[in-house]
């Protein structure tokens, strides 16, 4: 039985305050709701244990603004799957995939495929797709290929939503980027947004109408709010240099593949993404790649440990947070979220 309890903790790149009140609920008890909801969606059985992996994934590893309450918002989309993802153009390393709006895990899990596969053909595989639903973190995917031997990176672009410090008229997207290495073990990478908190943080709090994170959101006027309701623009970080590098992702998983940017990314359906994988076997015919990033991860760790263990590995929270929870069986679901999925398990795919 699932039963009212304090919020443990906030977590993520730029944590929300918490909740007055979350709901601690078995974790199969979660995935057995969540399997309602793509259930009444029309969503497979098969296809349904992806999806809610995917999402579940991003909960229990400490991102909430892409776990649960994201697969609530996104799961009002699923009805709106076409036909299953194709590659529509290919040439060399590279090939365009149309999702038909396909729901988002399911052709990320293509794209990984496609991109895999060219890896295997070429060295290189760059994937890039749209017109598809949005998925939760990157991750998945980044890892995805790191764990077949090669370098993973994952990202994509969204509307015009963010701002350079100091701006007000927003170009770029959040632009997240995500990358992996193969390792002996689990991959070593990273999962990250280019703004200093993703916009899911922003809708989750204009539904509660809690107060933003300090200095992460700006009004119209180009001036750091925590009002949800006056928020238009989330601010990238790291200043002109994450902008310059929030522009690099915007033209790779835009003009690259001949997809929308700026203001020309109006919705869901014109958001690009790009997967990249590339093979070291075709550097490195030693295949020695996975046992040299090993060695690099000690040597970090290493690092970190006379440093007082003042930074940590990128990934290795998420992983210690997810292993916990798993350990654990249960997990703490803001009760507005846990309301919005069983309004989606009973058909309401039109609420908010």
């Amino acid at each position: 039985m699932s039963e009212p309890a304090r919020h443990r903790s906030t977590r993520g790149t730029a944590p929300p305050d918490p909740d007055p009140v979350a709901v601690r609920m078995p974790i199969k008890d979660l995935e057995s709701l969540m399997a309602e909801v793509c259930a009444a969606a029309g969503v497979s059985e098969e296809e349904s244990s992806r999806v809610v992996r995917h999402y579940l994934a991003g909960e229990l590893r400490g991102k909430p603004s892409h776990g649960v309450a994201k697969f609530a918002f996104e799961s009002r989309f699923f009805p709106e799957r076409q036909a299953p993802p194709e590659v529509v153009r290919e040439r060399g390393v590279f090939a365009v995939i149309n999702a038909h709006r396909e729901i988002g895990p399911l052709s990320a899990d293509f794209a990984v495929r496609v991109a895999v596969e060219r890896a295997r053909l070429f060295g290189a595989g760059m994937v890039g797709m749209i017109n598809t639903q949005r998925y939760g973190i990157l991750a998945d995917w980044s890892e995805a290929i790191a764990r077949r031997g090669l370098i993973g990176i994952a990202m994509n672009t969204s509307r015009a939503e963010a701002v350079a410090a100091g701006g007000r008229t927003p170009v770029v997207g959040v632009n997240p980027l995500s990358f992996a290495l193969p390792t002996l073990d689990e991959p070593l990478g990273a999962d990250m947004g280019t703004t200093l908190a993703p916009m899911g943080v922003l809708w989750e709090h204009r539904r509660s109408g809690r107060p933003l994170p300090p200095r992460c959101f700006v009004d119209a006027d180009g001036q750091p709010t925590r009002d949800p309701n006056d928020a238009v623009c989330a601010v990238v970080f790291g200043d002109h240099r994450g902008f310059a590098l929030s522009l690099l992702l915007q033209a790779l998983t835009g003009s690259l593949f001949g997809f929308p940017m700026g203001s020309d990314v109006d919705g869901t359906y014109t958001t690009g993404y790009a997967f990249i994988a590339l093979d070291p076997d075709f550097v490195g015919p030693e295949r020695t790649a996975a046992a040299a990033n090993t060695r690099l991860v000690k040597q970090l760790r290493a690092a970190s440990t006379a440093d007082g263990d003042t930074w940590r590995l990128p990934g290795e929270q998420a992983r210690v947070l997810a292993a916990a929870a798993r350990a654990a069986g249960v997990v703490e679901i803001p009760a507005p979220v846990l309301a919005r999925l069983r309004a989606r398990a009973a058909g309401d795919f039109t609420s908010d």
